[in-house]
């Protein structure tokens, strides 16, 4: 018995689509939950407070390193970031 063209497209793209709608279904549940917890004060307090203070101990650390060492840091912070850097050519 022939099968119609929707049953083929369905034996096709069925489980990649279920697939894309499961982790779809992850990441609106976790991001329903991540901005159930930032509604509350205290929370959403408590997630500024550690930004600013994983912000200050970076500046530390940059602050804190030998003068020898400080370009390398921020290199190594560009290359992680992705970052192009300036060439002496360019």
């Amino acid at each position: 018995m022939p099968r119609s063209f929707s049953e083929w497209i369905d034996f096709l793209y069925g489980p990649i689509f279920r697939v894309i709608g499961f982790f779809y279904r992850i990441y609106s549940a976790n991001r329903a939950r991540f901005d159930r917890l930032r509604e509350n004060a205290r929370v959403a307090g408590l997630l500024r407070a550690l930004a600013v203070i994983v912000l200050i101990g970076w500046i530390l650390v940059w602050y804190l390193a030998p003068d020898e060492r400080r370009h390398r840091l921020t290199e190594e912070i560009k290359q992680t970031l992705g970052m192009e850097l300036p060439t002496a050519g360019n």
